[in-house]
């Protein structure tokens, strides 16, 4: 209602001014009695007028909120986590007849500030994916463990996870970084793995095997790590070196307890 009343508040103003203008000018005499005669027709103009103007405001405001809804949409993808034959599994539709944990990537798993999982006792995943992370720690010299705690961090185990900034796959490869580690398809996850342990190797080598570096390198990018020569000052990287660290140290211990038993 208030935009309404604006709208025909501006469009009488308008008008008076216009009549205002005629009743100066030369003839005006002549002309008062036609706008009084017309006046109803006036006031049908207008009326019409604020209400084309409100339905195009109107329709202009939907539309704005239908792009800003698609926009976050696109930034946000959902998937479901469920057990099937006493294995987890992950899907980007709901399972039918099942329970199900709905889970939204809008970064990697473990950069979000906010997270409430404790880094400290979250379940473990010792036995998923062993073959391909084998392979991939003997290839370049990089403990299994820290290839785990990537993973973990990365995309909690999940093949299908993607981010809102393009990263695909367990180690959330960026379509140029795949390409450089001679990585065909991001969603294979042994390609995956392979890749991103490879990448993982360069930025251990390029910072002189500091792990707190190379860690913050493979999150934040090895420039911005350089720049400051220390974990860069971004909330989202220094969170996730924390929780790497975390992780990393138990699955260290939990390879330690399995091989003593």
């Amino acid at each position: 209602m208030s935009l309404l009343r604006n709208v025909k508040i501006v469009l009488l103003l308008s008008m008076c001014s216009a009549w205002s203008y005629a009743s100066d000018s030369e003839g005006a005499a002549q002309h008062l009695p036609q706008v009084a005669d017309s006046s109803e027709n006036t006031i049908d103009r207008y009326d019409a007028m604020v209400l084309e103007v409100a339905a195009k405001t109107a329709a202009e405001e939907e539309k704005r909120k239908a792009e800003s809804w698609k926009n976050q949409e696109a930034k946000t993808f959902k998937f479901y986590k469920f057990k099937q034959q006493d294995a987890v599994a992950y899907s980007d539709k709901a399972p039918a007849k099942r329970e199900y944990q709905v889970i939204v990537y809008n970064s990697c798993y473990a950069c979000s500030a906010l997270s409430t999982v404790d880094w400290k006792v979250t379940h473990l995943y010792t036995d998923e994916f062993t073959y391909s992370i084998q392979k991939a720690s003997e290839k370049y010299g990089v403990d299994p463990a820290l290839i785990r705690a990537i993973i973990h961090a990365e995309s909690n185990f999940n093949p299908l996870a993607r981010s809102n900034k393009g990263a695909v796959g367990l180690m959330q490869l960026m379509p140029g970084t795949a390409k450089d580690m001679g990585v065909e398809d991001r969603h294979d996850a042994a390609q995956n793995i392979m890749g991103g342990t490879r990448y993982l190797d360069l930025m251990l080598d390029r910072f002189n095997r500091n792990l707190t570096l190379a860690i913050a390198a493979y999150n934040a990018g090895p420039s911005r790590v350089e720049k400051y020569q220390a974990i860069p000052p971004i909330e989202e990287t220094q969170t996730y070196v924390k929780r790497v660290k975390i992780l990393y140290q138990r699955y260290r211990s939990q390879r330690e307890i399995v091989s003593k038993d």
